[in-house]
């Protein structure tokens, strides 16, 4: 549990002084008290267990000095109860039912495609983005609307065909820089509940994956390692973190929002089948045991000529059935604050992937 980590922090340091101190040059970890007073009227508003609880509530702040990202977790945030799966799933039912009326049913009717044409593949095709994130901006549309509804040949299709689009662009524009975003479900900022992916292609690499490689250049230069692979070593370490094949996975401690996963790897996504297939695991796992509705994914394929490796983002959006955003100022322009436990999350992803 999250609210043990100040306790796996001082275990390690008697068990592995190495990594205790790898863990304390990249990560700064606290923990304190906030406590309030509850009036009369909360006290005759509120059951007397729910009032005890909150009466004493623990922060954990964790804090990564190279990047700056901070997460605070809440205890008595932990603990509140799950989405009311029922809401959900009627919600759910309600974004899928409009099949008709989508334009990316009838893409090549629909959707502009590319200078180049469109890359069609036996589950998905591409499109030209009609509102560009950048001068090279397309769209990896799936054949079936459900976003949430695909195998694992479906997803290799769509990796395959994207990596193609790359490839296409590229001798198009001479850029080099690839970027895959999934905003799935409204919520996670999609325009469309049909599946989809983008596919941007950059001049220079993206901001936040160029600051992470300058992060990962100016910790070489200090310490002779690796940024990255101690990343993954301390999580690990504190059994947040596993190894599938030659890839590191493992649930952040500094989550830009919840449930976040990366993955990083140093392999062509779209040839690799042990990427492929956990990442597969991975999603449906989200999908099928967490009931993750709505979630962003990003990847940074890996190019040789840049000093990190490939990596890819996942965070859960929050219930759908929700009015409310899951994301206020405090993420915005302070620390994400976070109201779920990574060591429960990942303790799922961990026997998806041992299976």
């Amino acid at each position: 549990m999250i609210e043990y980590l100040e306790g796996y922090i001082r275990t390690l340091k008697g068990e592995d002084p190495a990594i205790y101190e790898t863990f304390n040059r990249i990560y700064e970890v606290g923990c304190s008290q906030g406590s309030l007073k509850v009036t009369g009227g909360l006290e005759e508003r509120f059951d007397k267990n729910f009032v005890e609880s909150v009466k004493e509530q623990e922060i954990i702040r964790v804090y990564n000095r190279w990047t700056g990202e901070g997460a605070l977790f809440n205890s008595f945030r932990l603990k509140k109860p799950v989405m009311d799966r029922g809401s959900a799933k009627k919600i759910l039912r309600e974004l899928l039912r409009d099949d008709a009326l989508c334009d990316f049913c009838m893409p090549e009717l629909y959707t502009p495609e590319d200078d180049f044409g469109r890359v069609r593949g036996q589950h998905s095709i591409t499109a030209s983005n009609i509102a560009k994130y950048d001068a090279w901006s397309g769209l990896l549309i799936f054949r079936k609307h459900n976003p949430l509804d695909f195998s694992f040949e479906e997803l290799s299709d769509y990796l395959s065909t994207a990596s193609k689009w790359f490839k296409m662009a590229e001798k198009s524009s001479g850029f080099r820089f690839p970027f895959i975003v999934w905003n799935c479900m409204p919520r996670a900022g999609a325009s469309q509940i049909h599946g989809h992916m983008q596919l941007l292609l950059g001049e220079r690499p993206y901001g936040k994956v160029s600051f992470l490689e300058e992060v990962s250049r100016r910790y070489l230069k200090t310490y002779g390692s690796s940024y990255h692979d101690d990343v993954f070593r301390v999580h690990s370490a504190i059994g947040l973190g596993a190894e599938y094949g030659g890839l590191s996975v493992y649930a952040s401690i500094t989550p830009v929002k919840e449930r976040e996963i990366n993955i990083t790897f140093k392999s062509e996504f779209d040839r690799d089948s042990e990427l492929q297939r956990c990442l597969f695991k991975i999603l449906r796992c989200l999908i099928d045991e967490a009931r993750v509705h709505s979630f962003n994914l990003s990847m940074h394929p890996f190019n040789r000529d840049m000093n990190i490796p490939g990596i890819i983002r996942i965070v859960d959006r929050g219930n759908i059935a929700s009015k409310s955003s899951d994301i206020g100022g405090m993420e915005l322009f302070g620390s994400a604050v976070i109201g779920s436990d990574p060591y429960i999350i990942f303790d799922r992803i961990k026997g998806v992937l041992d299976a």
